[in-house]
C-alpha cells in the first residue's frame, strides 16, 4: 500500500479535482479503507492497489457546483494467493478517513463485504488522540449495509506480552 500512496502523492499535481473531491483521494483512501476492512473480516490481504476516475464528461467550474461520482476498481491478492477485488461507485470522500458510495468486496469467488461506507464517516480532524486515522470502529462505521457473509468478528482487542530478562550477576529489581 506505501507504494499506491507513494504514486497517489506523485500523481496529485495533475490529478482532476471535482469539488473537494481528486481521483487520488478516491484511489487511496478506498485503498485503505477497503484493505483494513477486509483484514477486520479476517482476509489476509498480501497487496491492494486501486485506480479512480471520475464517471461521465469533464465539466468546466462554472457548468456545475454538482461534483461527479468517481468509480473505482481495486485489484490484489490474499496471502493464500486468492484475487482480491474492491469495484464500485464513490460518492464522497472525507478527510482520507472515509470513501462514501457503492462498493463491492469480492475474495476469490465469495462476495465479502458489500457496503455504502468505508471508513469512519464521522471522523474529523483531531477528533481522538489515537493514531488511526480516526478509525476507531474497525472500519465499517456501521456503513448501511454489511453483509459480511457470515465471517467471523474479529477479537475486541489485541493482547500485549511483556518479558523481562534478568542477569544472574545483578540484584532483582536494579
Amino acid at each position: 500500500m506505501t507504494a499506491a500512496v507513494a504514486a497517489g502523492a506523485g500523481a496529485a499535481a495533475c490529478d482532476p479535482v471535482e469539488g473537494n473531491m481528486s481521483t487520488s483521494a478516491v484511489a487511496i483512501t478506498t485503498d485503505k479503507m477497503g484493505t483494513r476492512e477486509l483484514e477486520r473480516q479476517h482476509a489476509d490481504v498480501d497487496w491492494l492497489t486501486c485506480t479512480a476516475s471520475f464517471i461521465g464528461k469533464p465539466r468546466k467550474a462554472s457548468d456545475s457546483d454538482k461534483q461527479r461520482d468517481a468509480e473505482v476498481d481495486c485489484r490484489g491478492q490474499s496471502d493464500d494467493d486468492k484475487v482480491i477485488t474492491i469495484k464500485g461507485r464513490v460518492t464522497e470522500v472525507r478527510n482520507g478517513a472515509c470513501v462514501r458510495g457503492n462498493l463491492t468486496a469480492k475474495v476469490g469467488r465469495e462476495e465479502w463485504f458489500r457496503v455504502d461506507a468505508l471508513g469512519n464517516c464521522d471522523h474529523t480532524p483531531d477528533d481522538d488522540d489515537n493514531d488511526d486515522g480516526g478509525n476507531d470502529d474497525g472500519g465499517n462505521d456501521d456503513g448501511g449495509n454489511d453483509d459480511n457473509a457470515g465471517h467471523e468478528k474479529p477479537d475486541p482487542s489485541p493482547t500485549a506480552t511483556v518479558t523481562v530478562t534478568e542477569q544472574p550477576d545483578e540484584e532483582p529489581g536494579k
